[in-house]
């Protein structure tokens, strides 16, 4: 999930063209409405029915549990949830200092993979470095060599794909679904199916899974990007396109030491940090500053 340019979105649907836009309806079931005082009805009542409301404020705020147990049980869930979302999202230190832990699954240059038609990308839109991928993936023209799932936040941190089928849905349009190539509920499910042994870790995105091995290739976005501009170039309905230049890569390399570190992953820092939020900002605003962003 680390190194080079960042490619931002705050919208709820990446789209590769600028295909006109629609509207997707969804079912919705309908609950019928029911009030918290409504009591039995007076066949089933009992000698001294009592309306629910009063029952579940005599709960809370009466004697049988005193507010500040109350109040501590609601912080002691509030953390527990915290911690786990955190564990997830962005990982920290014992000093509460953000780290950013390295990617498992890494390619080596020439950036290849023995199995380069059976592959699938998995993403989160709100990612930046998932969009990369994405849109590389769009550049190079790998839509229909490389397929996509598009899985969504859960609620404890994770990444979740959305069990709501799409019917006539614009090819190019991207919105979170189902897993397309192994149906699992959530993203730890897939790195959990790897023949070699599954895996324990962080389940992140971006990450290239082999279909036909059932094995994580990478879940790098740098390598992911280099091996869609330059690795599938037989597969590409724009081979010719270099995003990569030999004769710019000094200047890219340079670009992107001084982008990460500052701004790309200082975003993450200023967020994400627990020691405080002014070291970080101020060296966002250096590392801008430097080059004029």
């Amino acid at each position: 999930m680390s190194g080079g340019l960042l490619f931002s979105s705050q919208f709820p649907i990446f789209s590769t063209t600028t295909a006109t836009k629609k509207t997707h309806r969804f079912a919705c079931l309908v609950i019928p409405r029911q009030s918290l005082n409504q009591t039995t009805p007076p066949d089933q009542q009992s000698p001294n029915p009592k309306p629910i409301l009063s029952t579940i404020t005599n709960l809370l705020w009466g004697q049988s549990l005193p507010p500040g147990l109350l109040i501590s049980t609601f912080r002691t869930t509030w953390n527990s949830t915290w911690q786990l979302m955190m564990s997830q999202l962005a990982p920290s230190d014992s000093s509460g200092r953000y780290t950013r832990p390295a990617s498992k699954f890494r390619l080596n240059p020439p950036f290849t993979l023995p199995n380069s038609t059976t592959l699938h990308l998995y993403v989160g839109l709100p990612c930046p470095w998932a969009h990369r991928t994405l849109i590389v993936r769009a550049l190079k023209g790998l839509e229909d060599a490389v397929p996509v799932s598009i899985a969504g936040p859960g609620q404890d941190g994770s990444w979740e794909f959305k069990d709501i089928p799409i019917s006539n849905r614009d090819r190019n349009i991207l919105v979170p679904g189902r897993d397309n190539a192994n149906g699992c509920r959530n993203l730890k499910g897939v790195y959990g199916l790897r023949r070699s042994g599954g895996y324990s870790g962080r389940a992140t995105v971006p990450m290239l899974w082999d279909v036909e091995k059932k094995e994580v290739g990478c879940n790098e976005s740098y390598d992911i990007i280099e091996f869609f501009n330059s690795g599938l170039n037989g597969l590409a309905r724009n081979p010719g396109l270099d995003l990569s230049p030999k004769e710019l890569k000094g200047k890219i390399g340079e670009w992107n030491g001084l982008i990460y570190p500052n701004v790309n992953n200082g975003v993450y820092r200023q967020g994400f940090d627990l020691r405080g939020f002014y070291v970080f900002f101020s060296l966002f605003f250096v590392g801008k500053g430097k080059k004029d962003l």
